[in-house]
């Protein structure tokens, strides 16, 4: 499994963003009330942030050879949740930040002020988030075999007969 590319999370971030905002803006052209965003959605990202670096810390200490409780299966396990928490949590970077860009234009008013904080907290959570879950990543590499004269089985490896 090769490591999540920059491009690809601002990609996402970038399409959710749009969508979000155009549907948005359609509703909002419709006279509906915009999708609120309570003020507690920043906690989400956040604990599953912390959780996933602690999570990490494991794997780390598990590569480094150091004394730790986890398993080479639990190890790809929590790769697997890195990768997925970086892709969702660009998606949802795209999605609060429409949600704040939405809100900026009537700060005055009561309800778009608190909708823009919950939705820059929210933002803010996201992107703690894929910051956390790109560093597990790194951390979860696995170092070459210096004995290995072709890792990844590149060219040369040797095949079945």
């Amino acid at each position: 499994m090769g490591r999540t590319s920059w491009q690809l999370l601002v990609s996402l971030a970038l399409g959710a963003g749009l969508v979000t905002f155009l549907v948005l803006a359609g509703l909002d052209d419709r006279g509906l009330l915009p999708v609120p965003v309570p003020l507690v959605t920043f906690l989400g990202p956040s604990v599953l942030a912390v959780v996933l670096l602690l999570l990490g810390r494991g794997v780390r200490r598990m590569v480094k050879q150091q004394p730790t409780s986890m398993t080479p299966l639990g190890a790809a396990r929590v790769v697997m949740l890195a990768k997925s928490c970086a892709l969702v949590g660009a998606a949802l970077v795209g999605y609060f930040a429409a949600q704040l860009l939405r809100t900026l234009d009537n700060l005055t008013a009561p309800l778009p002020r608190e909708q823009a904080w919950a939705s820059g907290l929210a933002l803010v959570g996201c992107l703690a988030l894929v910051g956390v879950a790109l560093l597990v990543e790194w951390w979860c590499r696995v170092p070459p075999d210096d004995q290995d004269p072709h890792p990844r089985g590149g060219r040369g490896a040797p095949t079945a007969a």
